[in-house]
């Protein structure tokens, strides 16, 4: 019953909301962009599996260059068979739609509700969706078997009445969704939570049906969407090649390591957004301690809003916020393209004497962006210094427009948001389909990585 607990949840894109379609919840992106052909969308900067496809098309990844393309419905299953496309579509996937505070019944039981919309591409009618809803220490609350003939185009609506007491008002619970051997888990936090499913404490409150996304302790592997780059295993002997990555004894921490490779290089862990969000006011934290490192110092990197960098160059927008390894800087950039060369980053800005060297010992670190009036972005670094939940700001910046020496434009790349050709002074005011947690040459233990949609302050 051990399951990831991640919330695949609806938002909206705020500083572009008016350019979304509704139709399409797995694909947030301007209309401006999705009318454009699939090759078009990506090399502008759209993640292969975030590419909209037009009317009665399906979307799908090439295995041989990893780019998308839309295809009809009935060759998709005859492109798996012959090996030239991957499955991209899980069967199943949840959306906390709604939850209520405290509702009081007459006989004066009070309780927390919760929607769930449901959608599936399951066509098998006779199929059955088996529904288990858990408390937080992982006792099963209720069960249930819908038949897949009750979900309607729109979706299927799931309601969850949970009777509060002193022994679970406080925390929050979670509801697997099951068909064979797919599954989807959404998280179901208290309406007003101070702290994440570790009992980090919150810097900011988590958005309203905002999405989420927390690491799967028991076992980070068995999440559809985290990846390391390049790939990991958790007996890798060659940095060029994999990535170490392994469960420490401990039972509730993991290792990851990559070493002995090119400066600028290293641990990448790497969540995508969930289906039908993206990345955009976000509190990303994680717990780190130092074991081993090279080309001293270098430092623990959160990357923010980008999109997958490796894939185009026009998705290496990205802003990266650090603290260096010795403990004395923190740090905070743009990228807004993907040139292997610095003419695509910002400078850097820099605060120091923030705190003591961060080697053999846990530490907590935050970052967190958020718009301003959609036409700028605050980004802030946050520390749990001494690894006790007592957090405290290290460092901010807004960027206005921060240049970068590149010319964007140069590379076909456009303004996400406008579709106009990117300047070199963009600010990313949209959001991105990918963060990562980032350790550049270093072997380091880790635990309690979380992303969270939030409501920001006034601006």
């Amino acid at each position: 019953m051990l399951f990831l607990i991640t919330s695949l949840l609806s938002i909206t894109n705020a500083s572009a909301q008016d350019e979304v379609s509704d139709k399409n919840l797995h694909n947030l992106i301007p209309t401006w962009l999705a009318d454009q052909s699939p090759s078009k969308q990506y090399i502008s900067g759209i993640s292969a599996d975030s590419v909209v496809c037009q009317a009665d098309l399906q979307l799908i990844i090439k295995n041989e260059s990893s780019s998308p393309a839309c295809v009809r419905p009935e060759t998709v299953n005859i492109l798996l068979e012959r090996g030239w496309t991957k499955n991209i579509t899980s069967a199943i996937y949840g959306v906390l739609e709604q939850n209520y505070s405290k509702t009081e019944y007459r006989n004066g039981t009070m309780i927390d509700s919760y929607d769930i919309m449901v959608q599936t591409n399951i066509t098998n009618m006779s199929s059955i969706l088996h529904f288990q809803v858990f408390f937080p220490n992982g006792t099963l609350y209720k069960s249930d078997d819908v038949p897949i003939n009750n979900v309607q185009p729109y979706g299927y609506k799931y309601h969850v009445d949970m009777k509060l007491d002193e022994n679970n008002s406080q925390e929050g619970f979670k509801t697997i969704i099951s068909y064979n051997n797919d599954s989807a888990t959404v998280y179901m936090p208290p309406p007003n939570e101070l702290q994440d499913v570790f009992g980090v404490n919150e810097v900011y409150p988590t958005k309203k049906d905002g999405a989420q996304w927390y690491m799967n302790e028991y076992n980070i592997t068995n999440d559809t969407l985290f990846s390391t780059i390049p790939d990991s295993n958790s007996s890798c002997d060659n940095p060029m090649l994999c990535t170490l990555l392994y469960k420490n004894p401990d039972g509730n921490s993991w290792h990851v390591k990559r070493m002995d490779v090119p400066e600028n290089e290293g641990i990448r862990l790497a969540v995508h957004a969930p289906p039908g969000t993206l990345w955009l006011n976000t509190e990303m934290t994680g717990y780190y301690k130092l074991k081993n490192s090279t080309h001293y110092p270098q430092e623990f990197t959160h990357v923010i809003r980008s999109g997958s960098p490796h894939s185009s160059i026009c998705q290496g927008y990205s802003y990266y916020l650090s603290i260096t390894y010795d403990g004395n800087l923190a740090e905070i950039q743009k990228s807004l393209y993907h040139a292997g060369d610095i003419s695509s980053y910002s400078e850097t800005f820099v605060s120091s004497g923030i705190t003591t060297p961060l080697n053999e010992r846990w530490f907590g670190m935050k970052t967190i962006a958020y718009n301003l009036n959609d036409t700028a972005v605050k980004l802030e670094i946050w520390m749990d210094d001494q690894d006790n939940n007592d957090w405290h700001k290290t460092f901010e910046q807004i960027d206005t427009g921060w240049p970068v020496p590149g010319n964007p434009a140069e590379y076909g790349c456009k303004n996400i948001q406008t579709g106009h050709p990117m300047s070199n002074n963009d600010v990313i005011t949209w959001g991105g389909t990918e963060q990562q947690f980032r350790a550049d040459n270093a072997e380091i233990d880790f635990k309690n990585l979380s992303i969270r949609e939030i409501d920001p302050p006034v601006s």
